[in-house]
């Protein structure tokens, strides 16, 4: 009993892989197939090993964001993010530098190929190309998948939460959050005041020539990906790396079910690739962050610097709870403090060396100008 319902959804995932492509044949013969597209997301690395990530999708045509004026656009705009018909074992050409290799995407037509990287790739961004060979490439244009390389000038990295950290969401409301992830579009989203300028400060870390890498982690499913990236883009804030989590089949389960233990997977994998660099982790209280950051501080001891928890109103027993953890977290070797916004934890980070004290009031400014918004 105990290895039905694996079964089962092995068993399913098979199903649907088939009734999909029995469909795409169909509406090829009937000339209603829409052509193909890789959708590139951001990976990141070291000068040892990096990983390239990417989607095969059946191009659904969203239209541009300065093309969305209404709610009724903003609705189908979001039907057609979540209502995607992903292509499974699609072959991938990856070419970096001198270097070429190919992958095959998974289930949910998802590409994660992890490589060793050219000789004398350096910090910062860079640009890998992305080539559809079957199946139906002719037609298919070939994409740029940036890559965040994280080499010995880095300080430390960050971690961060999106919902209700960097995004005002309502993530504890189940309504809210419906209408948040459904229909709203990054321009009438707002970010927490000073966001922007503390975690630019972090990446900037004591002045020097540090470029620290940051990380953003969330419980959104990747259909929101180019959504949350143009959010990133539109306010400003530092781009990184999008964790997030597959909604629907797989042959693992049905997603989203209970809590956000896929958050821990993808923490410790980039603490795992980025061995050389301590980290900041940053969340909220609203959901398990600070649950899930108290297991990477013992799982990782020396490697976490701090702990920044936003406290979410209104929470009387969960400040309670978040004072337990932050003694745990005391007792493995690490900090944890649950501020009330962005400038309490900038002055802390400041005070710790890990940031100047000048753009202590750039976060200040910032807080201001956006609270005023």
């Amino acid at each position: 009993m105990a290895d039905f319902l694996p079964r089962f959804y092995r068993l399913a995932v098979r199903v649907d892989a088939h009734y999909d492509a029995l469909s795409r044949k169909l509406r090829q013969k009937l000339g209603i197939a829409p052509p193909l597209r890789i959708l590139p997301y951001r990976g990141y690395g070291t000068p040892e090993r990096a990983v390239i990530k990417a989607r095969v999708l059946e191009d659904r045509h969203v239209r541009p964001p300065q093309e969305r004026y209404t709610l009724v656009g903003s609705a189908v705009a979001s039907y057609k993010r979540y209502m995607t018909r992903e292509v499974p074992g699609a072959h991938v050409a990856v070419r970096w530098g001198d270097k070429r290799w190919e992958g095959t995407t998974d289930e949910e037509g998802f590409l994660e190929l992890w490589v060793p990287p050219p000789d004398g790739v350096r910090s910062g961004w860079h640009m890998v190309e992305l080539e559809l060979l079957s199946p139906d490439a002719e037609g298919v244009s070939r994409v740029a998948a940036p890559v965040r390389m994280a080499g010995p000038g880095a300080e430390f990295g960050v971690i961060s939460d999106i919902d209700d950290t960097v995004i005002v969401t309502g993530v504890t409301d189940v309504l809210k959050r419906a209408w948040t992830l459904f229909l709203t579009e990054h321009r009438v989203r707002l970010p927490f005041p000073g966001v922007d300028a503390f975690y630019a400060a972090l990446q900037h870390g004591r002045g020097t020539s540090a470029d620290n890498p940051i990380f953003y982690v969330s419980s959104s499913p990747w259909n929101l990906y180019e959504h949350l990236d143009e959010f990133l883009s539109l306010h400003k804030i530092p781009t990184g790396p999008l964790l997030l989590r597959d909604w629907g089949l797989s042959s693992q389960g049905f997603a989203p079910g209970g809590g956000h233990g896929h958050k821990l997977e993808k923490i410790r994998a980039v603490l795992g690739t980025l061995s050389h660099l301590p980290f900041i982790l940053i969340g909220d209280s609203g959901q398990e962050d600070a649950e899930h950051y108290r297991t990477i501080v013992c799982e990782f001891p020396g490697r976490i610097h701090c702990v920044y928890i936003r406290k979410v109103p209104g929470h009387q027993r969960r400040a309670e709870e978040l004072a337990l953890i932050a003694e745990d977290i005391r007792a493995a070797g690490s900090q944890m403090l649950a501020v009330d916004d962005t400038t309490e934890a900038a002055r802390h980070a400041a005070r710790e060396g890990w940031i100047q004290w000048r753009e202590v009031r750039e976060v200040e400014a910032h807080r201001r100008e956006d609270a005023e918004r």
